[in-house]
């Protein structure tokens, strides 16, 4: 937090411009560790946040990351839109906790909504112990309303992650997401991961929308790289305004044709590497456009394969990074994914 506070100085801003952090552990019982910290320093900052807990770290001594979206607003005085302000003590996840945070804030064109699970919007009850599906129905209920309150819509849904604790619930859970964002196209991160905030949540889900502008947003796709197995269509690239979202990229080809690399980590970043450039043109954007990338591999030894074939195609560009070391990701093959979001410059 210390780190986090120099760096948004660095860059013109400060906690007060926080929107969205991820939180990330190795053990659930961590989480109790960290949370007050959190909250002493965020206190009055009320972000949206996920805490994850994952299996591993970029080194095996790091017990906790963090990650934050920061925006600065237009008006410095009057800050950020924060909606449903909550506090977690009392609550149904962190009962014990003093944690005051959104449940979702418009800042400037962006919205940012706080990780949705069968959590009632009030944060006091849990819908669908034991039942996935109705985990995922009551999360996109409430992101319905929560993108209401910021004047918003899931037609201005751009980016979505979901993470799931058990691979062989993905069908059910894609059907439900289905009946809400088929005719929306988003582009869309799947990974698995160790545990969530209490062990009956099976599914949590990140939204990223961005109000339009002038233009409706550009959702892109590759029509022979829609995965048979999928069950309602996605996009590959949306770009909103200057912004660019692409969905998580691995050894997949965007023709359609299979995966390069099976076995073969390096590979298959090597072709992830190659589809973000290709999907970066399609939006109007280039390689040197990427502000971060989330890097996720599941076996810690693979990092040592792919983040040379990473720093070979950002070689000068300085992305801002977060490596992860998940349980598996959307398709068993998979052994290392990217994610990345871009900002056109004026120039």
């Amino acid at each position: 937090m210390q780190n986090l506070r120099v760096l948004l100085e660095e860059a013109g801003g400060g906690l007060e411009d926080i929107c969205l952090i991820n939180n990330y552990t190795k053990r659930h019982a961590d989480r109790g560790l960290v949370y007050p910290v959190i909250a002493r320093h965020l206190h009055h900052v009320n972000p949206v946040s996920t805490g994850l807990v994952v299996k591993e770290f970029a080194q095996p001594y790091i017990d906790f990351e963090i990650d934050a979206w920061a925006v600065l607003p237009r008006d410095r005085a009057a800050g950020h839109d924060r909606f449903r302000l909550t506090n977690a003590k009392g609550g149904y996840l962190m009962p014990t906790i003093d944690y005051p945070n959104a449940r979702v804030i418009r800042a400037n064109d962006h919205i940012f909504l706080q990780g949705q699970t069968g959590l009632s919007l009030d944060g006091r009850d849990f819908d669908g112990v034991g039942d996935p599906a109705r985990q995922v129905e009551v999360a996109m209920q409430n992101v319905r309303a929560l993108l209401a309150d910021a004047g918003s819509s899931l037609d201005d849904v751009c980016k979505i992650t979901t993470y799931l604790t058990d691979p062989t619930q993905r069908l059910q859970i894609d059907a439900v997401l289905a009946s809400h964002l088929a005719d929306v196209q988003p582009v869309v991160t799947s990974i698995d991961v160790d545990d969530l905030a209490r062990p009956e949540l099976d599914f949590e889900i990140d939204v990223f929308a961005i109000l339009p502008g002038d233009e409706p947003h550009r959702r892109i796709s590759m029509p022979a790289a829609q995965d048979a197995t999928e069950t309602w269509s996605q996009s590959q690239a949306v770009r909103a305004r200057q912004f660019v979202f692409l969905q998580g990229q691995s050894g997949l080809r965007l023709d359609g044709s299979g995966l390069t690399g099976a076995d073969d980590a390096q590979a298959q970043a090597e072709q992830a590497m190659q589809n973000v450039k290709v999907l970066l043109e399609e939006a109007g954007a280039r390689m040197e456009d990427i502000c971060k990338i989330t890097t996720f591999v599941t076996d810690q030894a693979t990092r040592k394969d792919v983040y040379p074939v990473f720093g070979k195609h950002l070689a000068g560009v300085n992305p801002t990074s977060t490596g992860l070391v998940v349980e598996a990701l959307w398709k068993s093959e998979l052994k290392v994914a990217i994610d990345v979001f871009a900002v056109i410059s004026d120039a």
